[in-house]
């Protein structure tokens, strides 16, 4: 892919399966894996939100296919090249307080 982060509105099938994805949103945070930061959000496509349980996660490096492109303007340019230090500044809070959390067990 030419970009680090696909627009959002796009439709990519991701490594391993056939059904398509829809991205929704970028950097979530899971109760699946607790402290990591995912590339992206999206639901089901062609289907849509459902229910807080069909949220995928999911990062670049597990899309397979991109079939269609979200809408691309040159604000959706400028958001998504500042996303990669966003990336790093939200990572960088998680681990200060998954740090700060393990602190306070120890005490």
């Amino acid at each position: 892919m030419s970009k680090e982060f696909l627009p959002i509105g796009s439709v990519v099938q991701l490594t391993d399966s056939t059904g398509l994805v829809m991205i929704a949103g970028y950097l979530p945070i899971s109760k699946r894996r607790p402290g990591y930061i995912w590339d992206y959000s999206g639901f089901r496509f062609p289907i849509g939100y459902t229910d807080d349980e069909d949220i995928y996660c999911f990062d670049n490096n597990q899309v397979e296919v991109v079939y269609a492109y979200g809408y691309m303007d040159i604000e959706e340019e400028h958001f998504t090249g500042r996303l990669t230090a966003a990336k790093e500044q939200v990572a960088e809070m998680a681990r200060q307080k998954k740090e700060g959390e393990a602190h306070r067990e120890e005490e």
